[in-house]
């Protein structure tokens, strides 16, 4: 059986209800309890459904909850999609039949079934869209509603895609609609959850993978880059002089970084690249692949409480769990949850600006824990 999420990330319901919720005209159902819906109603700030079932369906049936749900909510949305949580899918209820000749997209995605990342690729796997591979430019995918950079990467992707040449097409899975057209090409803003739709030309997280990208694209499309590689030349430099002049100051960090893999690696990347810096380790919100570096899976608080102990990094990169591990560390939040901050522009991972703005953090983030004394104390 796939591992089950943990309290530390979301499991695979939540992340096929994100795929999902991103799509405009898409009404989300979770046919489970109340319990099952509260994460991703609360967690993803769209609206979402819920059959709310209770003890007495689990024994006679949730068939009649479930059409009740479903005809309240017809005509409301172009399309629905109902997400079987753990019950329905324990007792067998065949909710397909029971919707008989609806037009609603039935996925089975109980918690016990995997990761987040399991359920939204499930999910993305699951919607066709009229047109695939017809549109012109080149689509943006790896935008998940979970993600607080989300719509930073989708505007920066389609700032730079813009700026060489070509256009930005269907953005998967925010905002693109049931009736959208995908392109034949497409860029990750986050290679963790890939879309599947349209060849796969490269991720935009750090430097070297845009680089990639952008000869892929070039060669795909055959346009001219050239004021994208004045960008990230210009970028690397300006990073290469703020760096410079920190570690004239200060030691190399040692870094700890919690995430979905991939995503970490790159960033991890651009820490030794600019900062020199040592990698403690990934921690890995997902099942974690081969890297440079070593990765473990972190999916255990006392785990992770143990590693963060026992290493002491000076700077922590990764959600509010990992802050609150390492209140004396330097801490860049990159993953969610990120709690007790208010967000209010739309601040890229991806792409240059996301690359300027990580290190940025970073820098200042180190910064502030030097002049204050490990302890968060006024430093001499």
């Amino acid at each position: 059986m796939p591992e089950c999420a943990s309290p530390l990330w979301p499991c695979a319901l939540t992340g096929a209800a994100t795929c999902f919720a991103g799509i405009e005209g898409m009404g989300v159902i979770i046919h489970g309890s109340t319990g099952c819906y509260f994460y991703p109603a609360t967690a993803l700030h769209r609206p979402i459904h819920c059959t709310s079932i209770t003890g007495k369906d689990v024994i006679f049936g949730a068939e009649e909850t479930l059409l009740r749900t479903v005809e309240e909510l017809d005509g409301r949305y172009g399309r629905l999609a109902v997400l079987c949580s753990c019950v329905p899918s324990i007792t067998g209820e065949d909710v397909a039949k029971a919707l008989g000749d609806r037009d609603v997209l039935v996925l089975e995605s109980p918690g016990f079934s995997g990761d987040f990342e399991s359920g939204y690729l499930a999910a993305a796997g699951a919607i066709d869209f009229p047109g695939d591979g017809t549109a012109p430019g080149i689509n943006v995918d790896g935008l998940s509603l979970l993600d607080p950079f989300w719509r930073g990467n989708a505007i920066e992707a389609g700032r730079l895609l813009t700026m060489a040449g070509t256009a930005p097409a269907a953005p998967f899975f925010c905002g693109v609609s049931l009736t959208s057209s995908s392109s034949p090409w497409t860029v990750g803003a986050n290679p963790d959850i890939p879309s599947g739709k349209g060849a796969y030309l490269g991720m935009l997280i750090g430097f070297p993978a845009m680089k990639q990208a952008f000869r892929a694209i070039e060669d795909a499309t055959k346009c001219e880059g050239g004021e994208v590689w004045e960008e990230i030349a210009g970028s690397e430099e300006r990073i290469d002089a703020a760096c410079d002049r920190f570690l004239r100051r200060h030691e190399p960090p040692r870094a700890a970084l919690f995430g979905q893999h991939r995503t970490m690696e790159a960033i991890a990347g651009m820490l030794v690249r600019f900062l020199d810096a040592d990698i403690l380790g990934i921690g890995s919100r997902n099942t974690p692949g081969t890297s440079r570096f070593r990765v473990f899976s972190a999916r255990d608080y006392a785990l992770e409480e143990q590693f963060l102990e026992e290493e002491a990094p000076d700077l922590v990169l990764g959600s509010s769990f990992e802050q609150a591990l390492s209140p004396s560390a330097a801490f860049v939040g990159v993953t969610h949850p990120i709690r007790g901050r208010v967000r209010l522009t739309a601040r890229p991972l991806a792409g240059v600006q996301g690359a300027c703005a990580l290190v940025e953090d970073v820098l200042n983030a180190c910064m502030d824990r030097e002049s204050c004394g490990p302890s968060g104390t006024a430093g001499p």
